[in-house]
């Protein structure tokens, strides 16, 4: 594992609303190893979205800089996969099947029927494959999600950026999908930057934590996750999350 592979140095983040210029992060700055599954974790308006739309290259940032690889981004690239929260992702007119060759033939030269058996093989790995013609329309939205997670993998991104994408799930579908992500990151060992506002989320799903305080968002401290944190441990550490939380949104409040 590399210890630079993704760096976010110094961001500071802003955009203009009704006249106004906000500023969303301040001098943010972490790393991230290949391979490691980090969540950036804040309250609403702390700015994670937004740093994960600068990692995708949406938005250019106001000072700082984040690095890939080597390599500062500039621009969206397909070494960068996206799933957002919203599930009309996907193209409404493709069957499950269909979407993701539509992404495997637009980043590669590939025929059609090498692009058909690779997007089938990413739709068992997300146990979808039963599936496959069905239009997004007839699907879940964990389906859909699950559709979205395996055209991401059929870019072949070295990151894969994920904005709060079980939250418009029900409890049951969103703690399924949580351990399927697990699994399918168990197979493939893919980056992942993985925004919330769900503290058991964030624990469940990080092998690292960074918090973030109110807007303007600034990093207030970064913890590892013990992948063994069960029972005690891991009520031990959202109780220490929340303190973190809380108390700087008192600061922030005050």
């Amino acid at each position: 594992m590399s210890e630079q592979f993704l760096e976010v140095k110094n961001l500071t983040l802003q955009y203009k609303t009704s006249g106004f210029l906000v500023t969303a992060t301040h001098d943010v700055s972490f790393g991230v190893k290949e391979g490691e599954r980090l969540i950036l974790l804040g309250p609403s308006g702390c700015g994670k979205s937004t740093i994960l739309k600068a990692i995708g290259g949406f938005i250019k940032p106001a000072r700082g800089s984040i690095v890939l690889n080597g390599k500062e981004i500039k621009k969206p690239g397909f070494d960068r996969g996206f799933v957002f929260q919203e599930f009309d992702q996907l193209l409404p007119w493709k069957s499950a099947l269909e979407n993701i060759v539509f992404a495997i033939r637009s980043t590669r030269k590939i025929s059609k029927d090498e692009a058909r058996s690779e997007a089938i093989k990413l739709l068992r790995k997300v146990n979808l494959q039963k599936f496959a013609d069905s239009y997004p329309h007839e699907l879940s939205g964990g389906m859909k999600q699950r559709v979205a997670i395996a055209r991401c993998l059929s870019l072949k991104s070295k990151v894969i950026l994920m904005d709060e994408p079980f939250a418009s799930l029900d409890a049951l579908t969103r703690q399924k999908m949580q351990e399927e992500l697990l699994e399918l990151w168990a197979d493939t060992r893919f980056t992942l930057v993985f925004v919330t506002h769900s503290i058991d989320e964030a624990i469940t799903l990080g092998t690292r934590i960074i918090m973030l305080s109110p807007h303007p968002g600034k990093v207030i401290e970064e913890l590892d996750v013990d992948l063994s944190a069960l029972g005690v441990e891991f009520a031990a550490l959202k109780e220490k999350i929340s303190n973190t939380l809380f108390k700087n949104h008192l600061d922030y409040v005050i």
